[in-house]
């Protein structure tokens, strides 16, 4: 019922036919304006598309700039992992109105399969995805375990290559390689940093998707029969 991706700028004619054979009616993409336009899809009859407004990387208080700053005050891993820390804890506040929208997108009806992506598919799709799995009752144990999992499927080292070579390009940036490694790793400390600031802004996951992504009950109920039956 929801599939997860990275961007769909280098699909083959195969990816083409397997992807017909899950039969997506919605695509749910994460990227900002830039990327899409950078990295265009090139599914040429693409199903029904939302797309979760952000804020600005550049001027967010997580954007490119302040992350470099804070890998060039604590070099190596120690400084990759700290900017991790600091991406995950502002999802909760940055993805709840995209969030609301998506549950009511789903719960309009005809959504289903969904795809959620975003560039590659670990960091704003890993959150998305712990929220909607928490949504429907999942154990936050489970949700973390499934979040991990994504490390066996993403290529880390192409990755790692591929983010030092945009921070050069579009930053004029030198990343350190042991700074860069931890940022392409999908460690449980990461979502569980999400979980963290949800916890402390909203006393709870199930209180953070009420309050914040506007979950009702009712809704939370036609999501769970959506999904789990």
């Amino acid at each position: 019922m929801i599939y997860r991706s990275g961007e769909l700028s280098r699909l083959t004619e195969a990816d083409l036919e397997i992807i017909a054979g899950l039969h997506i009616k919605l695509i749910c993409d994460l990227r900002s304006s830039r990327e899409q336009a950078e990295y265009a899809s090139l599914w040429p009859q693409a199903p029904g598309h939302v797309k979760l407004e952000m804020p600005d990387r550049d001027e967010s208080d997580a954007g490119p700039h302040k992350i470099f700053e804070l890998m060039q005050q604590h070099p190596g891993e120690s400084g990759g992992v700290r900017a991790m820390d600091m991406l995950y804890r502002r999802k909760p506040r940055a993805f709840a109105k995209g969030l609301k929208l998506l549950f009511e997108t789903i719960l309009q009806g005809d959504a289903l399969p969904l795809l959620v992506h975003c560039h590659a598919g670990k960091d704003r799709t890993g959150f998305v995805i712990a929220m909607l799995l928490t949504a429907v009752g999942i154990a936050k144990s489970d949700v973390i375990d499934d979040y991990e999992t994504t490390t066996f499927y993403f290529p880390g080292e192409a990755e790692s290559r591929s983010l030092g070579g945009w921070a050069k390009r579009t930053f004029n940036r030198d990343l350190d390689p042991d700074s860069i490694r931890p940022m392409v790793d999908a460690r449980r400390e990461y979502i569980d940093a999400a979980f963290e600031e949800i916890e402390k802004g909203w006393g709870s996951a199930e209180a953070y998707l009420r309050e914040a992504a506007g979950l009702t009950p009712a809704m939370q109920e036609q999501l769970q029969d959506l999904l789990l039956h």
